[in-house]
Order: structure tokens, then sequence, then C-alpha cells
């Protein structure tokens, strides 16, 4: 049976401290209650004809909050705004919607609502088209 030297107890537990800390710490903060939040994290060409993905992250959902669903508006600088479409939150808080034909060198505000628990939630973000 091979001896186990008191250092080597020591640098054991010295390693296990920081997991245990962050096991406590993390439901700490997923408890703290903060406010929803929906971020408009990008646009991406798709690779096909004028197609584009943008992308959405809904953030903080409250617990019970289910079958999330909202809309995206675009609005030209300066303009009104001229299209819009639905779309589903997944369970990680992600949704994605496709845009196509959108002229270039023209920014684009694209604004996300989110009805969360009877509160809209929104999120913009200005692109140009290239």
């Amino acid at each position: 049976m091979k001896d186990v030297s008191r250092r080597t107890v020591l640098t054991g537990a010295a390693w296990s401290v920081p997991v245990i800390a962050l096991g406590v710490t993390a439901p700490a903060a997923a408890a703290s209650g903060a406010a929803p939040s929906v971020t408009i994290t990008g646009i991406a060409y798709t690779g096909s004809f004028d197609w584009y993905r943008l992308f959405i992250t809904v953030d903080n959902i409250p617990s019970g909050a289910q079958n999330l669903t909202g809309g995206v508006t675009w609005t030209p600088t300066g303009g009104a705004t001229i299209g819009s479409s639905n779309f589903v939150v997944d369970e990680s808080g992600n949704a994605s919607i496709t845009l196509a034909d959108f002229p270039t060198g023209v920014p684009y505000i694209f604004t996300a609502t989110v009805r969360i628990q009877g509160a809209a939630v929104q999120g913009s973000f200005t692109y140009t088209f290239s």
C-alpha cells in the first residue's frame, strides 16, 4: 500500500476549494433576479442569393416563462418602419430570422421585441448591408 504524504493531501484540498466555491456561486448568480434582456447579436450572410440571418439572444429569462415569441422590425435610418418578421425563442434563449433583398449602403435599425410575463423587452442593432 502506498503512503500518502501530508503535502499530497494539502495539495488536493487546495484544488478542491475553488471547485466548491464555484459550485456555491453559480446558483446565487442564477437566482439574482437580473432583468431579462434582448440582444441582436449579429447578422451574417447565408451564402445563398441575397439572404442573411439575424441572430437574437434573450438572457435572464424568469423561471416559468415558456413559449416565448417575438418580432423584429427594420427601419432605414431616418425613415419609417418598412418590414417585420416574427420569431420563436428556443429553450436556450436563442432565435433567428432570415432577411432578404436589402439594398447595400443603407443603414438599417433592427429592433427585436419579446413579451416576457407581460412586459415588452427590446434590443436594437444597426447594420449596413454591403
